[in-house]
């Protein structure tokens, strides 16, 4: 339960904002997102590899519960991992991986002229779409159920992004830059102790819906 404070500690601060909601602006907000994660693992079978780049894309959508926070639901697609990872047998290898993540996220609004910034906490839920392991000497690739060195995968992996940003409006539309770190909880195999961990940079573009 430890690993699920932060967010219980963020719920509860929107909870207490609520009665403070603002009934004359509740916006939606609907938007894209896409750029770069910059990934690595680390745990008690692997040793600590190398970071390594991937992608991510997706969409999301705001609801603003008072006039400074916002409640956020994302639905995104990541590449995580890691290059140079240390077996326990000795071997070394890039770990990638892909996922769909589903971020539940809660955040703080403060507005300054045409700009706005944003801190936000939240849970996410990860569904492992792929698993492969490449060979950093020779470049050959093997799916992670196809290593018997490996032990089982698991398909589902818990974690908690914690992140800012900043968007300009451009009246019908806002356009903006977010960082964040996300923080694994989830063992990326069975009683590994093998976790991600990732940078994520985004820029993002959304479109108000509602007064």
């Amino acid at each position: 339960m430890k690993r699920f404070a932060p967010f219980a500690v963020a719920l509860a601060l929107v909870l207490a904002t609520v009665g403070s909601a603002d009934a004359q602006s509740k916006p939606f907000r609907l938007g894209l997102t896409g750029g770069a994660s910059y990934s690595s693992v680390g745990g008690s079978y692997f040793s600590v590899g190398d970071w390594s780049w991937g992608g991510i894309a997706g969409a999301f959508g705001q609801y603003h519960i008072a006039r400074q926070t916002y409640i956020g639901l994302e639905a995104n697609w990541v590449q995580k991992g890691g290059d140079r990872v240390g077996f326990s047998e000795g071997s070394v290898q890039d770990l990638k991986l892909e996922y769909i993540e589903i971020p539940l996220t809660i955040g703080y609004v403060q507005k300054f002229s045409e700009w706005e910034s944003n801190l936000y906490i939240g849970l996410s839920l990860g569904f492992q779409i792929s698993c492969g392991m490449q060979a950093t000497s020779s470049g050959s690739s093997v799916d992670c159920d196809d290593d018997s060195n490996l032990p089982p995968k698991k398909t589902t992996d818990w974690s908690i992004p914690l992140g800012f940003g900043f968007a300009r409006d451009l009246g019908s539309s806002l356009l903006g830059f977010d960082m964040r770190y996300v923080l694994g909880l989830s063992d990326i195999f069975e009683a590994s102790s093998v976790r991600n961990r990732s940078w994520q940079f985004t820029a993002k573009w959304a479109v108000p819906i509602g007064d």
